[in-house]
């Protein structure tokens, strides 16, 4: 049977009490985008596609690019016009049936489609623990960056990985391996980190099934591996990537958005 490595969202949710989701994305009517329509590695053009029909009116308008209204032909559209262009960071076209999409090349993405109006610039961050960066630096520099792209208007994209402890030929002791990457759009989150806080809910879309979940961000003293483990019960996350008996956790490696 397969063994999660992760707290269960129970245990972590009690750790972080009543905390209010009072951060809201500003357009909640618009339905999460389900990659399935077009792609099972379309998460990017996805997320993307709920972040800006999520936001405020200005965000919203950069939907309003694509000439449709279909939601499968909107993610067509931003993987068409922009994804098939040639990566700057991969000697490949941005995005593909195989890989999907890599989070430098959905940040210029976005960029792409925001054009020529006035709009605060996107850029992403990898969200692993600095060598002189505490768990507890690290959740308050996740929620700041979370929080701040909502205050520009944005719903944040955050990347979630699913590793397994694995041995490989390179070592013979377990390590840790990045089994499976998936993009989410944050809707929803608590405006405030409280000072000795070890974890925060929040609110996301999945592009898997376009469904809304709720789920935890959690610092993390067991595993050994430098990031905050998401636990996101309801999101499979490459569960079908796991060998019999592997240990696995989900962590949040990096975001996305207007911070």
């Amino acid at each position: 049977m397969i063994r999660i490595y992760v707290l269960s969202l129970l245990l972590t949710l009690s750790a972080v009490g009543d905390g209010v989701l009072d951060v809201v994305a500003a357009n909640p009517g618009f339905p999460p985008a389900n990659q399935l329509r077009i792609s099972g590695n379309a998460c990017g053009a996805a997320a993307l596609l709920t972040a800006f029909g999520s936001g405020t009116g200005r965000w919203q308008e950069r939907v309003s690019i694509i000439p449709s209204e279909d939601e499968r032909l909107r993610m067509s559209y931003i993987i068409r016009v922009f994804g098939t262009r040639p990566s700057q960071h991969l000697d490949r076209k941005r995005w593909n049936r195989t890989s999907g999409i890599g989070l430098a090349d959905l940040t210029d993405i976005a960029n792409e489609m925001c054009g020529d109006r006035w709009l605060p610039g996107i850029r992403s961050e990898i969200l692993l623990q600095g060598k002189r960066e505490s768990p507890h630096a690290l959740l308050k520099r996740a929620h700041s960056r979370l929080e701040k792209s909502f205050k520009k208007g944005l719903p944040p994209i955050i990347s979630l990985q699913r590793l397994a402890l694995r041995k490989d030929a390179r070592s013979p002791n377990p390590a840790w391996h990045m089994v499976h990457g998936h993009f989410v759009t944050v809707v929803a989150m608590p405006g405030k980190l409280e000072r000795k806080a070890t974890s925060f809910r929040f609110r996301y879309a999945d592009p898997w099934g376009g469904r809304t979940a709720e789920g935890v961000i959690h610092t993390d003293d067991r595993s050994g591996y430098p990031a905050l483990v998401a636990s996101v019960p309801r999101s499979e996350i490459g569960e079908d990537r796991l060998r019999t008996g592997e240990s696995s956790i989900v962590v949040l490696s990096a975001v996305l958005g207007a911070f």
